[in-house]
Parts: structure tokens; C-alpha cells; sequence
């Protein structure tokens, strides 16, 4: 995980510093930040306190690696950039690291670990690269980790062996005891501890080896192999009580192995114990913190609710069996990452180096598969840096990346990069000397906006000593220049680590990944969301996103409905057992389950479905109304949630109401049920539509109404007013006499009348339908058989007939009033217009 990202050197140098005997007490975090790299003092204070996260953000990359990288871990840092010569202060920095505890534990082995670092060393930046070997002079190979067999239990580098020395458990106890201490010294943790049992087997009674076992393994995130030896260590200690912190040290191995109520237990003793012990201060504090992050984790697994998230381990297209990390979805169906395809040590000058760096890879998705990646085109992956953390701007057509080098003691320092896509691919980038920082890393780039809604590129850094890795953004211009960086607001840094960093600009969400909050294991995933103008308090995204170990580089996708993070949980790691030191890529999916209710209005006499009916849905133990839905057809359809019940109330007019209830708790799989309502209708009260409700007689060849036509035009006014759902046809006939064509446009005028009249009334315009039958639908002979006239048929073939044609939803009603208001302000407005320029041209 050397990724280049944030710290992930700091997490090595952490584990390769043997020389910081985990045991030392907690106050050695300051020795920590020795390291001229502030960035890892930064860390290691952070770690001690009682995380040994901080560790985490420079040695991140470390922690993923573990599996094999304990020999070749980080001590192969040969790019380091800016630390190499501090490395050296490093080793003396995770001494003082080391347990702060007893001072037994501090003999030799003591100094030769440091403890604290560990959890901030996962984020694994170093995961990163595919595995290239680094062009040194005549390499020697070392170790070498080639099939995923050489790994059979949670030790990587257990079964790697050292050129020129002596196998293991050859000797006796004093000579392994020294070559243990040499190569913790040297920053081969792997191997050294493969000497340091040799010698407790040859000496079981030489109880002090087991702190640099329980150190180095922590170190190394084997936690199974750390608490056996963290818990020998607190029975050793359980009378005097000099070494309180490997009992914190085990607490946290017990929390990390999801271990939570043992977990708890062992910080609260440990905090009755350490009260009156000043350098433990911090510890005590760290302590508090992680006993709420026990509980946090006890709830939520009581929690039978259905999660928010799915999360899948991806296949072998994305995931090898190293380090994989910082993946960032360029486009629905591209993803980038980092990985680091091989832990290789070679040595150069009697200095063991890593021979591959992490790379930038690309993989595309076809489907729901993602098929087999591909090294990112073009020279900005370095055949001698670690590269990683690639974010996009949205064209997709710039990419801010990270590269980070390391030391001796495979200390990181890293820069973050901007460089474009061309011809060639992605050109090798331009450093942002704007916002890095010398002596400290910089990493974790990610696009976004800030409080006050400008574009801005955050990132994670070290460079407040004493405060770990805290995130940090810098406005961005639109030149391309970048402000000065400072600190994100809100309560989102802590004194612990922070680091990789994502904004959801859509949602408005910054992701991140911190060790400082109450989390319910190593390093945990927040959010903070953006709301007038502040960022609001992190909240945990809990399970399944977060898990007893770490978890980091969160990013959502919305377009996608997608995410990913970073894991080292158990049951990633393609081709390598039984080991949690590396970290993997797992897919993040919306886990939902589709529920629903539909059915339909039926009438009880006729069992045939009513038509505009309504279905209202409320929450059975509230009352509250959720929704309704009209059933102009008959039927209805509700989404439902899960674990809630529900009540149904079906409505129609002149129908009596029905109340059903249904219920989704309990219920983990898609599921639609049925409720049909059998309406019976209210006495007196059916429907009208089809009714005709009066009748207009004409003279002959008139179009103008009787003196006796508004009595029977009132009634129906009445009518109208008193069913405001209701439709009328106004339909008007002649008798023959006349041409057809004629008739026709006599009956239309006869409507129009009719229309004029009721409109003047307050009838609205769009419950009426003109109809003009003309004399096609006579109601009486015009003629009598013989052929001679007949006066009384003829005038009652001279009518206008008012029949219910149609009743309208309350929708329905609402929409056409709408309309029909809309257009007489359109007419209205164009009448005055005409009006108008009338004037504007009248003569004076």
C-alpha cells in the first residue's frame, strides 16, 4: 500500500522502525515526531495516543501491504523522497513509540517496534503500484513473494528467507534474539519476528520477547497473533501494573478482531488503572473514545434493519493479492485505481529496497462485471515512485494525482500532481508546489466545493505536527492556480487522522476516512454535509460500509448508484491466507428491496371495476397521509418501505368507504401484495352519466330561445352547480325541412344559443359539449305516412337535449379549470393589445 497517497510511507516506516520498542511508553509519540518528517511525527503522535492509527497516515501503505510486505514492508523505500536521510530519526521515533509501558518490555526488543503507528499506517497508500522492478544497480533479491501459497497463516513474510543469514531457530537464543533486534532495527519487521520466536521457543521464560512479537505483529495488522502475545503480556502484569500499555494495546487488538464487549471491558480497566499515570494521558483519552466505538459497534449489530448499503469484494479484474486502493469512477462504466501488484525486495548497497512501486490502473465495466485492468496509459505511473489517488476533473480530461517516495526505512513523503490526457496518454503531471509542502506529504486529492460554494481541490496532509493527517483544501482558480491550503471547517479533523477525502458535489457530501471520531473499528468512513453554508456534524455510515478493521476511500457515484471503498476486512485478498495487513477494493451498492401493494375498485353489485375512484395510503401508527393515488381506471399501485405497517382507505363517490391495513415487517425480499376493495354503492346515489336531465323546443327557423326556455335552462344551471364533476352534451336537432346542409348549421346555432346562455350562468365552458345533429336523429315522424305534414312531430324534432355525458376526477376537474382560466387571460390580454394600438393610431 505504499500508495502514494497520504502518509501510507508513514505506515511502514512506523512498522519498519523496529527500532521504537512498541514498548516504550506513550509519551515516546513525541519521539514519533522526531522523524525530520514531521509528517510522520505527525503521525506517530497520533498513533500512540492510543490508536496507533496516526501511524496509519503515513503508514497506511504499510498496513495494507503487511501479508508480504512485513520483510519487504516499507523498508525498501528506496525513492524516498524527502525522508530518507530522516528516516534514521524515524527508528528512533517508533522506539519511543513503543508500549509505553513496561519497562521490562523496553529491553531490547522494546525499542525495536513501533506500535502506535500501525492503524494509521492501513490506509495503505503504497498499495498502489502494479509491480514494476525499480532499475537499481545489480539487484539482489531478497525475498521474494511469489505464489499466495507462501502464505499459511497471518505472517507474510514468515516464510520469506534473508540471503547470508542463518535459518530461524539455528542457534541459540541469544544469536536469533540478536538477529531478531537487528532486522526490526532495519526495518525487515517480518523477518525479525521470525527470529524473536525462535528465540521465546528456545527460551519460553524469557518473557520480555513478548513485547516486540505482540509490537511487530500489530505493526504488521496481524491483530490474531498480536493479542496472544498483547495478552501474555497484561497476565504477566496483572499484579504491578508497569506495563498498562499492552493491556491498551490489547483492548485494541480485541476491538479490531470485532471482539467489542472484551474490547470495552479491557479500556475501561485500563482507565481505573492509568489514572494516576500522567503519560498516559493520552492513552486514557483514546481509550474513552475507542469504549464508545465498542458500544457503537454492539447497537448497530443489533440493528436487524434493513442497510442503507450492499458491499460486494471485487473480483480478480480489479483486486490482486497485494495492496489495491483510492479507486475513483471516471465515468459510469471506467474505473481508476492504485495497486501494487508485488512486495519484491532486492538489495542495493546493503540497504534492502522494494523492486515495484504502485501504478494507476484502469479497469472498464461491462454489464454488472468489471473485466481485467489495464496500467493507465501514458509515463505519469513512475518506474521509481509509488503513484496512486487519481481524481478527474468532470471533463475527465485532467487528473490531480499522487506520488510518493520513500526512504531506507520505506518512510513516504508524497506530492500530489495535475497532469492532462493526450495523445500518448496521461502525460507525466506538473507538481502543485502550491499546497505541497516540504518535509511532510501531501495526498488524497479530490475535486469538490467549499462552505462558501467555490471550487476547490482538498487533500489530505501531515503538516501540523501532533495532529496526525487532517484534511485540507485550497481554492482552486480558474486559471488553474491554486490558494493558499488550509484546514476544512466544521468538526471533521480531530487530533487523530484524516485522510482520503471525497465530495459528492450533486449531494453535497464530503467522505472521509478518520480514526478521531467514535468509530467501530480501526479507521471508519464519515460524512459531513454541506448546509447553509457550514459543514455538519461527521456522521459514522456504519455497517456494512465500515467494518471492525479499516476502511477508507469512500466515493459515490450517483449517476452510477455506485460507490466503492477500501478494506482490509476479512475475506478479501485474492491468492494470499489468512492475512488482513493488505487492503482490497469492494464495490458499494444501494441494498433495496422492492415492496409494494396494488389492487382494485370494484363495484359489489355489479363486481365490475369503478372508475375514478381514490386509494389513500397512511402510516397506520401515526395517521399521517403518505400519498394517493387516483384510480381512474379501477386500479391502484403503491411503493412501500420496509418494516412499517400501513393504512389503506378506499374513497368513491356516492360509494361507502373501505379501511385495509397491510404490513412490510419483517418481509427481506421483493414482495408486491394484492388488496382489493368491494365497494358498495350509497342508496340513492348513482351515478347519473347517460341521464338526459332537459329538453329546449325550438320555432321553426329560429335560433333564438323561447320566453319559456330559461325555465328548463335554470334546472339545468341547478344541476350543474349541484354536481360540479358532471359533463353535459348540449345537442341540438332540427325537423326536415330544408336541405341537410342547412339544418346542420341551424342546429350548431341552436347549440351556441344554448351555450351563451348557460356560460352567462357561471357554467364553466369546459363542462359543456356543443353538439350539432342537424336533422339525423329525429324523435318523431316529419311526415305522416301518406306523405302529408305533421306539425306536432316536427316540433318535437326542433329541440336541444341535455344529457350527462361523462363525470370528471377531482383531477381532472382541476386541470381543465386551469387550462380554461389560462386562456381567457391569453384572450383577454389580446383584446386589450388590440385595443391599444387602436388608440395609438386614431386620429387626434
Amino acid at each position: 500500500k505504499p500508495a502514494t497517497t497520504s502518509a501510507p510511507a508513514k505506515a511502514e516506516p512506523k512498522k519498519e522502525e523496529t527500532k521504537p520498542a512498541t514498548a516504550s511508553a506513550p509519551a515516546k509519540t513525541e519521539p514519533a515526531k522526531e522523524e525530520p518528517k514531521k509528517q510522520e511525527t505527525k503521525q506517530a503522535v497520533k498513533s500512540e495516543p492510543a490508536k496507533t492509527e496516526p501511524a496509519k497516515s503515513e503508514a497506511k501503505p504499510a498496513t495494507t501491504t503487511a501479508p508480504a510486505k512485513t520483510e519487504p514492508k516499507k523498508e525498501e523505500a528506496k525513492p524516498a523522497t524527502t525522508s530518507a536521510p530522516a528516516k534514521t530519526e524515524p527508528k528512533k521515533e517508533e522506539a519511543k513509540p513503543a508500549t509505553t509501558t513496561t519497562p521490562p518490555a523496553k529491553t531490547e526488543p522494546a525499542k525495536e517496534l513501533v506500535v502506535q503507528p500501525v492503524r494509521a499506517a492501513e490506509p495503505a497508500v503504497i498499495k498502489q503500484e502494479p509491480a514494476k522492478p525499480a532499475p537499481v544497480a545489480e539487484p539482489v533479491v531478497i525475498e521474494k513473494r511469489q505464489a499466495p501459497a507462501d502464505l499459511d497463516e497471518l505472517k507474510p513474510a514468515t516464510t520469506e528467507k534473508l540471503k547470508e543469514l542463518p535459518e530461524p531457530g539455528k542457534g541459540g537464543f541469544g544469536k536469533n534474539k540478536r538477529l531478531g533486534k537487528k532486522l526490526l532495527e532495519k526495518g525487515s519487521i517480518g523477518n525479525g519476528l521470525r527470529y524473536y520466536e525462535a528465540a521465546l521457543s528456545k527460551k519460553p521464560k524469557k518473557t520480555f520477547i513478548n513485547q516486540p512479537l505482540a509490537d511487530g505483529y500489530f505493526l504488521m495488522r496481524d491483530y490474531a497473533s498480536a493479542n496472544k502475545y498483547y495478552k501474555t503480556l497484561v497476565e504477566l502484569d496483572s499484579v504491578k501494573h508497569k506495563n498498562l500499555f499492552a493491556l491498551y494495546q490489547y483492548a485494541l487488538t480485541d476491538k479490531y478482531l470485532g471482539n467489542y464487549e472484551k474490547a470495552k471491558e479491557s479500556f475501561n480497566k485500563f482507565n481505573r488503572l492509568a489514572k494516576d499515570a500522567p503519560e498516559l494521558t493520552e492513552q486514557r483519552k483514546n481509550a474513552n473514545l475507542e469504549a464508545q466505538g465498542c458500544d457503537l459497534a454492539i447497537e448497530l449489530g443489533k440493528n436487524t434493519d434493513l442497510k442503507k448499503y450492499k458491499v460486494q469484494h471485487l473480483n480478480e479484474a480489479i483486486n490482486q493479492p497485494f495492496t489495491d486502493f483510492s479507486p475513483f469512477l471516471k465515468d459510469v462504466n471506467t474505473l481508476y485505481f492504485g495497486s501494487w501488484a508485488s512486495d519484491k525486495v532486492i538489495l542495493e548497497n546493503k540497504k534492502e529496497k522494494y523492486g515495484t512501486f504502485s501504478r494507476i490502473y484502469k479497469a472498464t465495466r461491462k454489464g454488472t462485471t468489471w473485466v481485467r485492468s489495464e496500467e493507465a496509459k501514458g509515463p505519469v505511473n513512475s518506474v521509481q515512485a509509488h503513484t496512486g489517488n487519481a481524481a478527474f476533473t468532470e471533463d475527465g480530461n485532467t487528473m490531480y494525482y499522487t506520488q510518493c517516495l520513500q526512504d531506507d526505512k520505506q518512510n513516504m513523503r508524497c506530492k500530489i500532481y495535475r497532469g492532462t490526457y493526450g495523445a500518448d496518454g496521461w502525460a507525466a503531471g506538473e507538481e502543485l508546489k502550491a499546497i505541497n509542502a516540504e518535509g511532510y506529504s501531501t495526498t488524497h486529492p479530490a475535486l469538490g466545493k467549499n462552505e462558501a460554494g467555490e471550487d476547490v481541490l482538498y487533500f489530505a496532509s501531515d503538516r501540523n505536527p501532533g495532529k496526525g493527517m487532517d484534511i485540507f483544501y485550497a481554492r482552486l482558480n480558474s486559471d488553474g492556480s491554486l490558494g493558499k491550503p488550509q484546514p476544512v471547517g466544521g468538526s471533521i479533523n480531530t487530533s487523530g487522522t484524516e485522510w482520503t477525502p471525497y465530495y459528492d458535489a450533486k449531494n453535497k457530501t464530503l467522505y472521509f476516512s478518520s480514526n478521531g471520531h467514535v468509530n467501530i473499528g480501526a479507521t471508519d468512513v464519515f460524512k459531513s454535509v454541506l448546509q447553509d453554508g457550514s459543514w455538519g456534524a461527521p456522521e459514522n455510515l456504519g455497517l456494512p460500509v465500515n467494518s471492525s478493521l479499516d476502511d477508507m476511500y469512500f466515493m459515490w457515484n450517483d449517476q452510477a448508484a455506485i460507490g466503492f471503498v477500501v478494506s482490509n476486512r476479512p475475506g478479501g485478498m485474492y491468492g494470499l491466507k489468512n492475512t488482513i495487513a493488505s487492503d482490497d477494493i469492494y464495490q458499494v451498492d444501494l441494498n433495496k428491496i422492492y415492496l409494494a401493494v396494488k389492487g382494485t375498485q370494484v363495484d359489489a353489485d355489479s363486481n365490475k371495476a369503478l372508475t375514478n375512484g381514490m386509494v389513500t395510503l397512511y402510516d397506520e401508527g401515526t395517521g399521517k397521509e403518505l400519498k394517493s393515488f387516483y384510480a381512474t381506471e379501477g386500479t391502484y399501485l403503491f411503493d412501500l418501505e420496509h418494516d412499517r405497517n400501513y393504512k389503506l382507505i378506499s374513497r368513491r363517490k356516492d360509494y361507502d368507504e373501505i379501511s385495509q391495513t397491510v404490513s412490510t415487517m419483517g418481509k427481506r425480499a421483493n414482495d408486491t401484495v394484492t388488496v382489493n376493495f368491494t365497494m358498495k354503492q350509497i342508496p340513492g346515489t348513482k351515478s347519473r352519466v347517460g341521464e338526459r336531465i332537459g329538453i329546449v323546443y325550438w320555432e321553426f327557423n329560429k335560433d333564438h330561445l323561447q320566453q319559456t326556455a330559461p325555465d328548463t335552462l335554470n334546472t339545468v344551471v341547478s344541476f350543474m352547480n349541484d354536481n360540479p364533476l358532471y359533463v353535459l352534451e348540449v345537442g341540438s336537432h332540427t325537423d326536415s325541412k330544408g336541405s341537410d346542409e342547412y339544418n346542420l348549421k341551424l342546429s350548431q346555432r341552436r347549440s351556441d344559443a344554448v351555450m351563451k346562455y348557460l356560460v352567462s350562468k357561471k357554467v364553466p365552458k369546459y363542462r359543456l359539449e356543443s353538439k350539432a345533429y342537424g336533422e339525423s336523429q329525429p324523435l318523431e315522424l316529419n311526415e305522416n305516412p301518406p306523405g302529408t305534414d305533421n306539425p306536432e312531430g316536427r316540433g318535437k324534432n326542433r329541440r336541444t337535449e341535455f344529457k350527462v355525458i361523462k363525470q370528471l376526477t377531482a383531477e381532472e376537474q382541476l386541470a381543465l379549470q386551469a387550462e380554461e382560466e389560462a386562456a381567457a387571460k391569453k384572450k383577454t390580454k389580446k383584446a386589450t393589445a388590440i385595443q391599444n394600438k387602436a388608440t395609438a393610431v386614431s386620429p387626434k
